[in-house]
């Protein structure tokens, strides 16, 4: 939609309708409303159902976030995260103060400032006002949810659209990305830190808010338009060389010449050859007197 895909032309029979978000959205769960509420700076992380990552990125993020809460970057994390996911971490992780942390006790919510869920209400989470960060794989419905709520995002993408969404997104300012080949920890917290306190990432957030919210009325425009093409279509009798022409492109009932301006490329073209030629030729004519009279002179 315009604002988030690169600027281009489009024909008058391409309609953007998107983001395409939903009317409702599940509420909060009390146990998440609670943790939330009790937390006025929380990074929600969630990277879709079908994101896989190796027992070492596992750790990286783990580990991650628990700095971003030990050095007060952050004071809450919820983590939306499948059960099968929580098989895939080290028994333990070592600390920048040196500290060791069973990994366990962490997922099974035994730290008071970390809230790890198998579910959570995307939308609801990231329009609370205390959620300030999107940790996220980058999907195009976290995408949208995103800028729909003025979220910022840090993107860790690993297949399809997500790395095309991760550009266009940093390209809007209100992203950053990491490398899943090059994961490291340092890393993330000084990105989670720039995204929350950098002031330019804060107006541009709002800025998209407002242009996905817009455009988020759209979809009623494509419905309308699937509305008037089906009964269009089913009126015989206006089934003719003229029918829906104010959809068609004008360039397509032209001929390759004048559909790309070549006839008036042409014409621009041959005016300045011949500003050139008459340049050239007064040019010419203002010094050959020049030359005869050296040469006169001269003899």
């Amino acid at each position: 939609f315009f604002g988030f895909e690169l600027p281009q032309s489009l024909a008058p029979n391409v309609q953007e309708i998107g983001p395409v978000l939903s009317e409702e959205y599940p509420p909060l769960t009390p146990e998440l409303s609670d943790f939330i509420n009790g937390h006025k700076r929380v990074l929600y992380v969630a990277f879709g159902t079908r994101f896989y990552a190796t027992i070492e990125n596992n750790n990286k993020i783990l580990q991650s976030l628990v700095e971003a809460i030990n050095n007060k970057i952050v004071d809450g994390v919820v983590w939306a995260l499948s059960e099968t996911s929580k098989d895939e971490f080290s028994p333990s992780l070592n600390f920048n103060d040196g500290t060791r942390v069973q990994t366990l006790s962490i997922l099974k919510n035994k730290n008071p400032h970390i809230h790890i869920t198998k579910f959570a209400p995307q939308f609801a989470v990231l329009n609370h006002t205390n959620t300030k960060l999107f940790f996220s794989h980058g999907g195009a419905g976290s995408a949208h949810e995103s800028l729909y709520t003025g979220t910022p995002m840090l993107i860790l993408p690993f297949a399809v659209d997500q790395t095309g969404n991760a550009q266009r997104l940093k390209s809007a300012g209100i992203a950053l990305s990491v490398d899943k080949n090059a994961l490291d920890v340092n890393d993330i917290l000084n990105k989670i830190d720039f995204l929350l306190k950098d002031e330019q990432i804060k107006k541009n957030s709002k800025r998209m808010k407002h242009l996905a919210r817009i455009n988020s009325n759209r979809k009623y425009r494509a419905a309308d338009l699937i509305e008037y093409m089906l009964y269009s279509s089913g009126l015989d009798e206006y089934l003719d060389d003229d029918f829906l022409k104010e959809w068609i492109p004008a360039e397509s009932r032209m001929g390759f010449i004048k559909a790309n301006n070549l006839d008036v490329y042409g014409v621009l073209l041959i005016i300045i050859l011949a500003l050139i030629g008459f340049a050239f030729k007064l040019i010419k004519y203002t010094l050959n007197p020049l030359s005869d009279r050296k040469k006169s002179k001269q003899a």
